[in-house]
């Protein structure tokens, strides 16, 4: 099987979760956020699969900075919150994990082999 990993290379998080990949054998092809042409339908897709709250990162130093003005405009609408992650992918909870079907935020061991193996 092979899984797609997204995030950023520099976060420890997503480098635990390719290092899980690669040592259980799944192959996986990795993204950068910012080098997908079509991020904002990835995102779209992977709010279909996962749901808003799993995809959306409120904790992120990014959204913590934000005025709370924008903050409010942001949390009007789950498409507000699609626009805003295509806009900034640091708004996106890393790394994602798919194989097509599935797909999770965050690395997890435990839920990342019940889901991928």
């Amino acid at each position: 099987m092979t899984i797609r990993i997204y995030g950023y290379p520099g976060c420890t998080t997503v480098k635990k979760a390719r290092e899980w990949a690669e040592t259980t054998g799944l192959a996986p092809q990795y993204d950068h956020f910012s080098k997908l042409p079509d991020l904002k339908q990835e995102i779209g897709r992977w709010v279909a699969a996962a749901g808003i709250d799993a995809v959306f990162n409120d904790r992120s130093q990014t959204w913590k900075t934000m005025a709370p003005e924008e903050q409010a405009a942001i949390s009007a609408s789950d498409q507000a919150k699609i626009d805003a992650m295509a806009a900034d992918p640091r708004l996106i909870k890393r790394p994602v994990g798919t194989d097509g079907k599935t797909v999770l935020t965050g690395f997890k061991q435990a839920d990342w082999e019940a889901a991928f193996l």
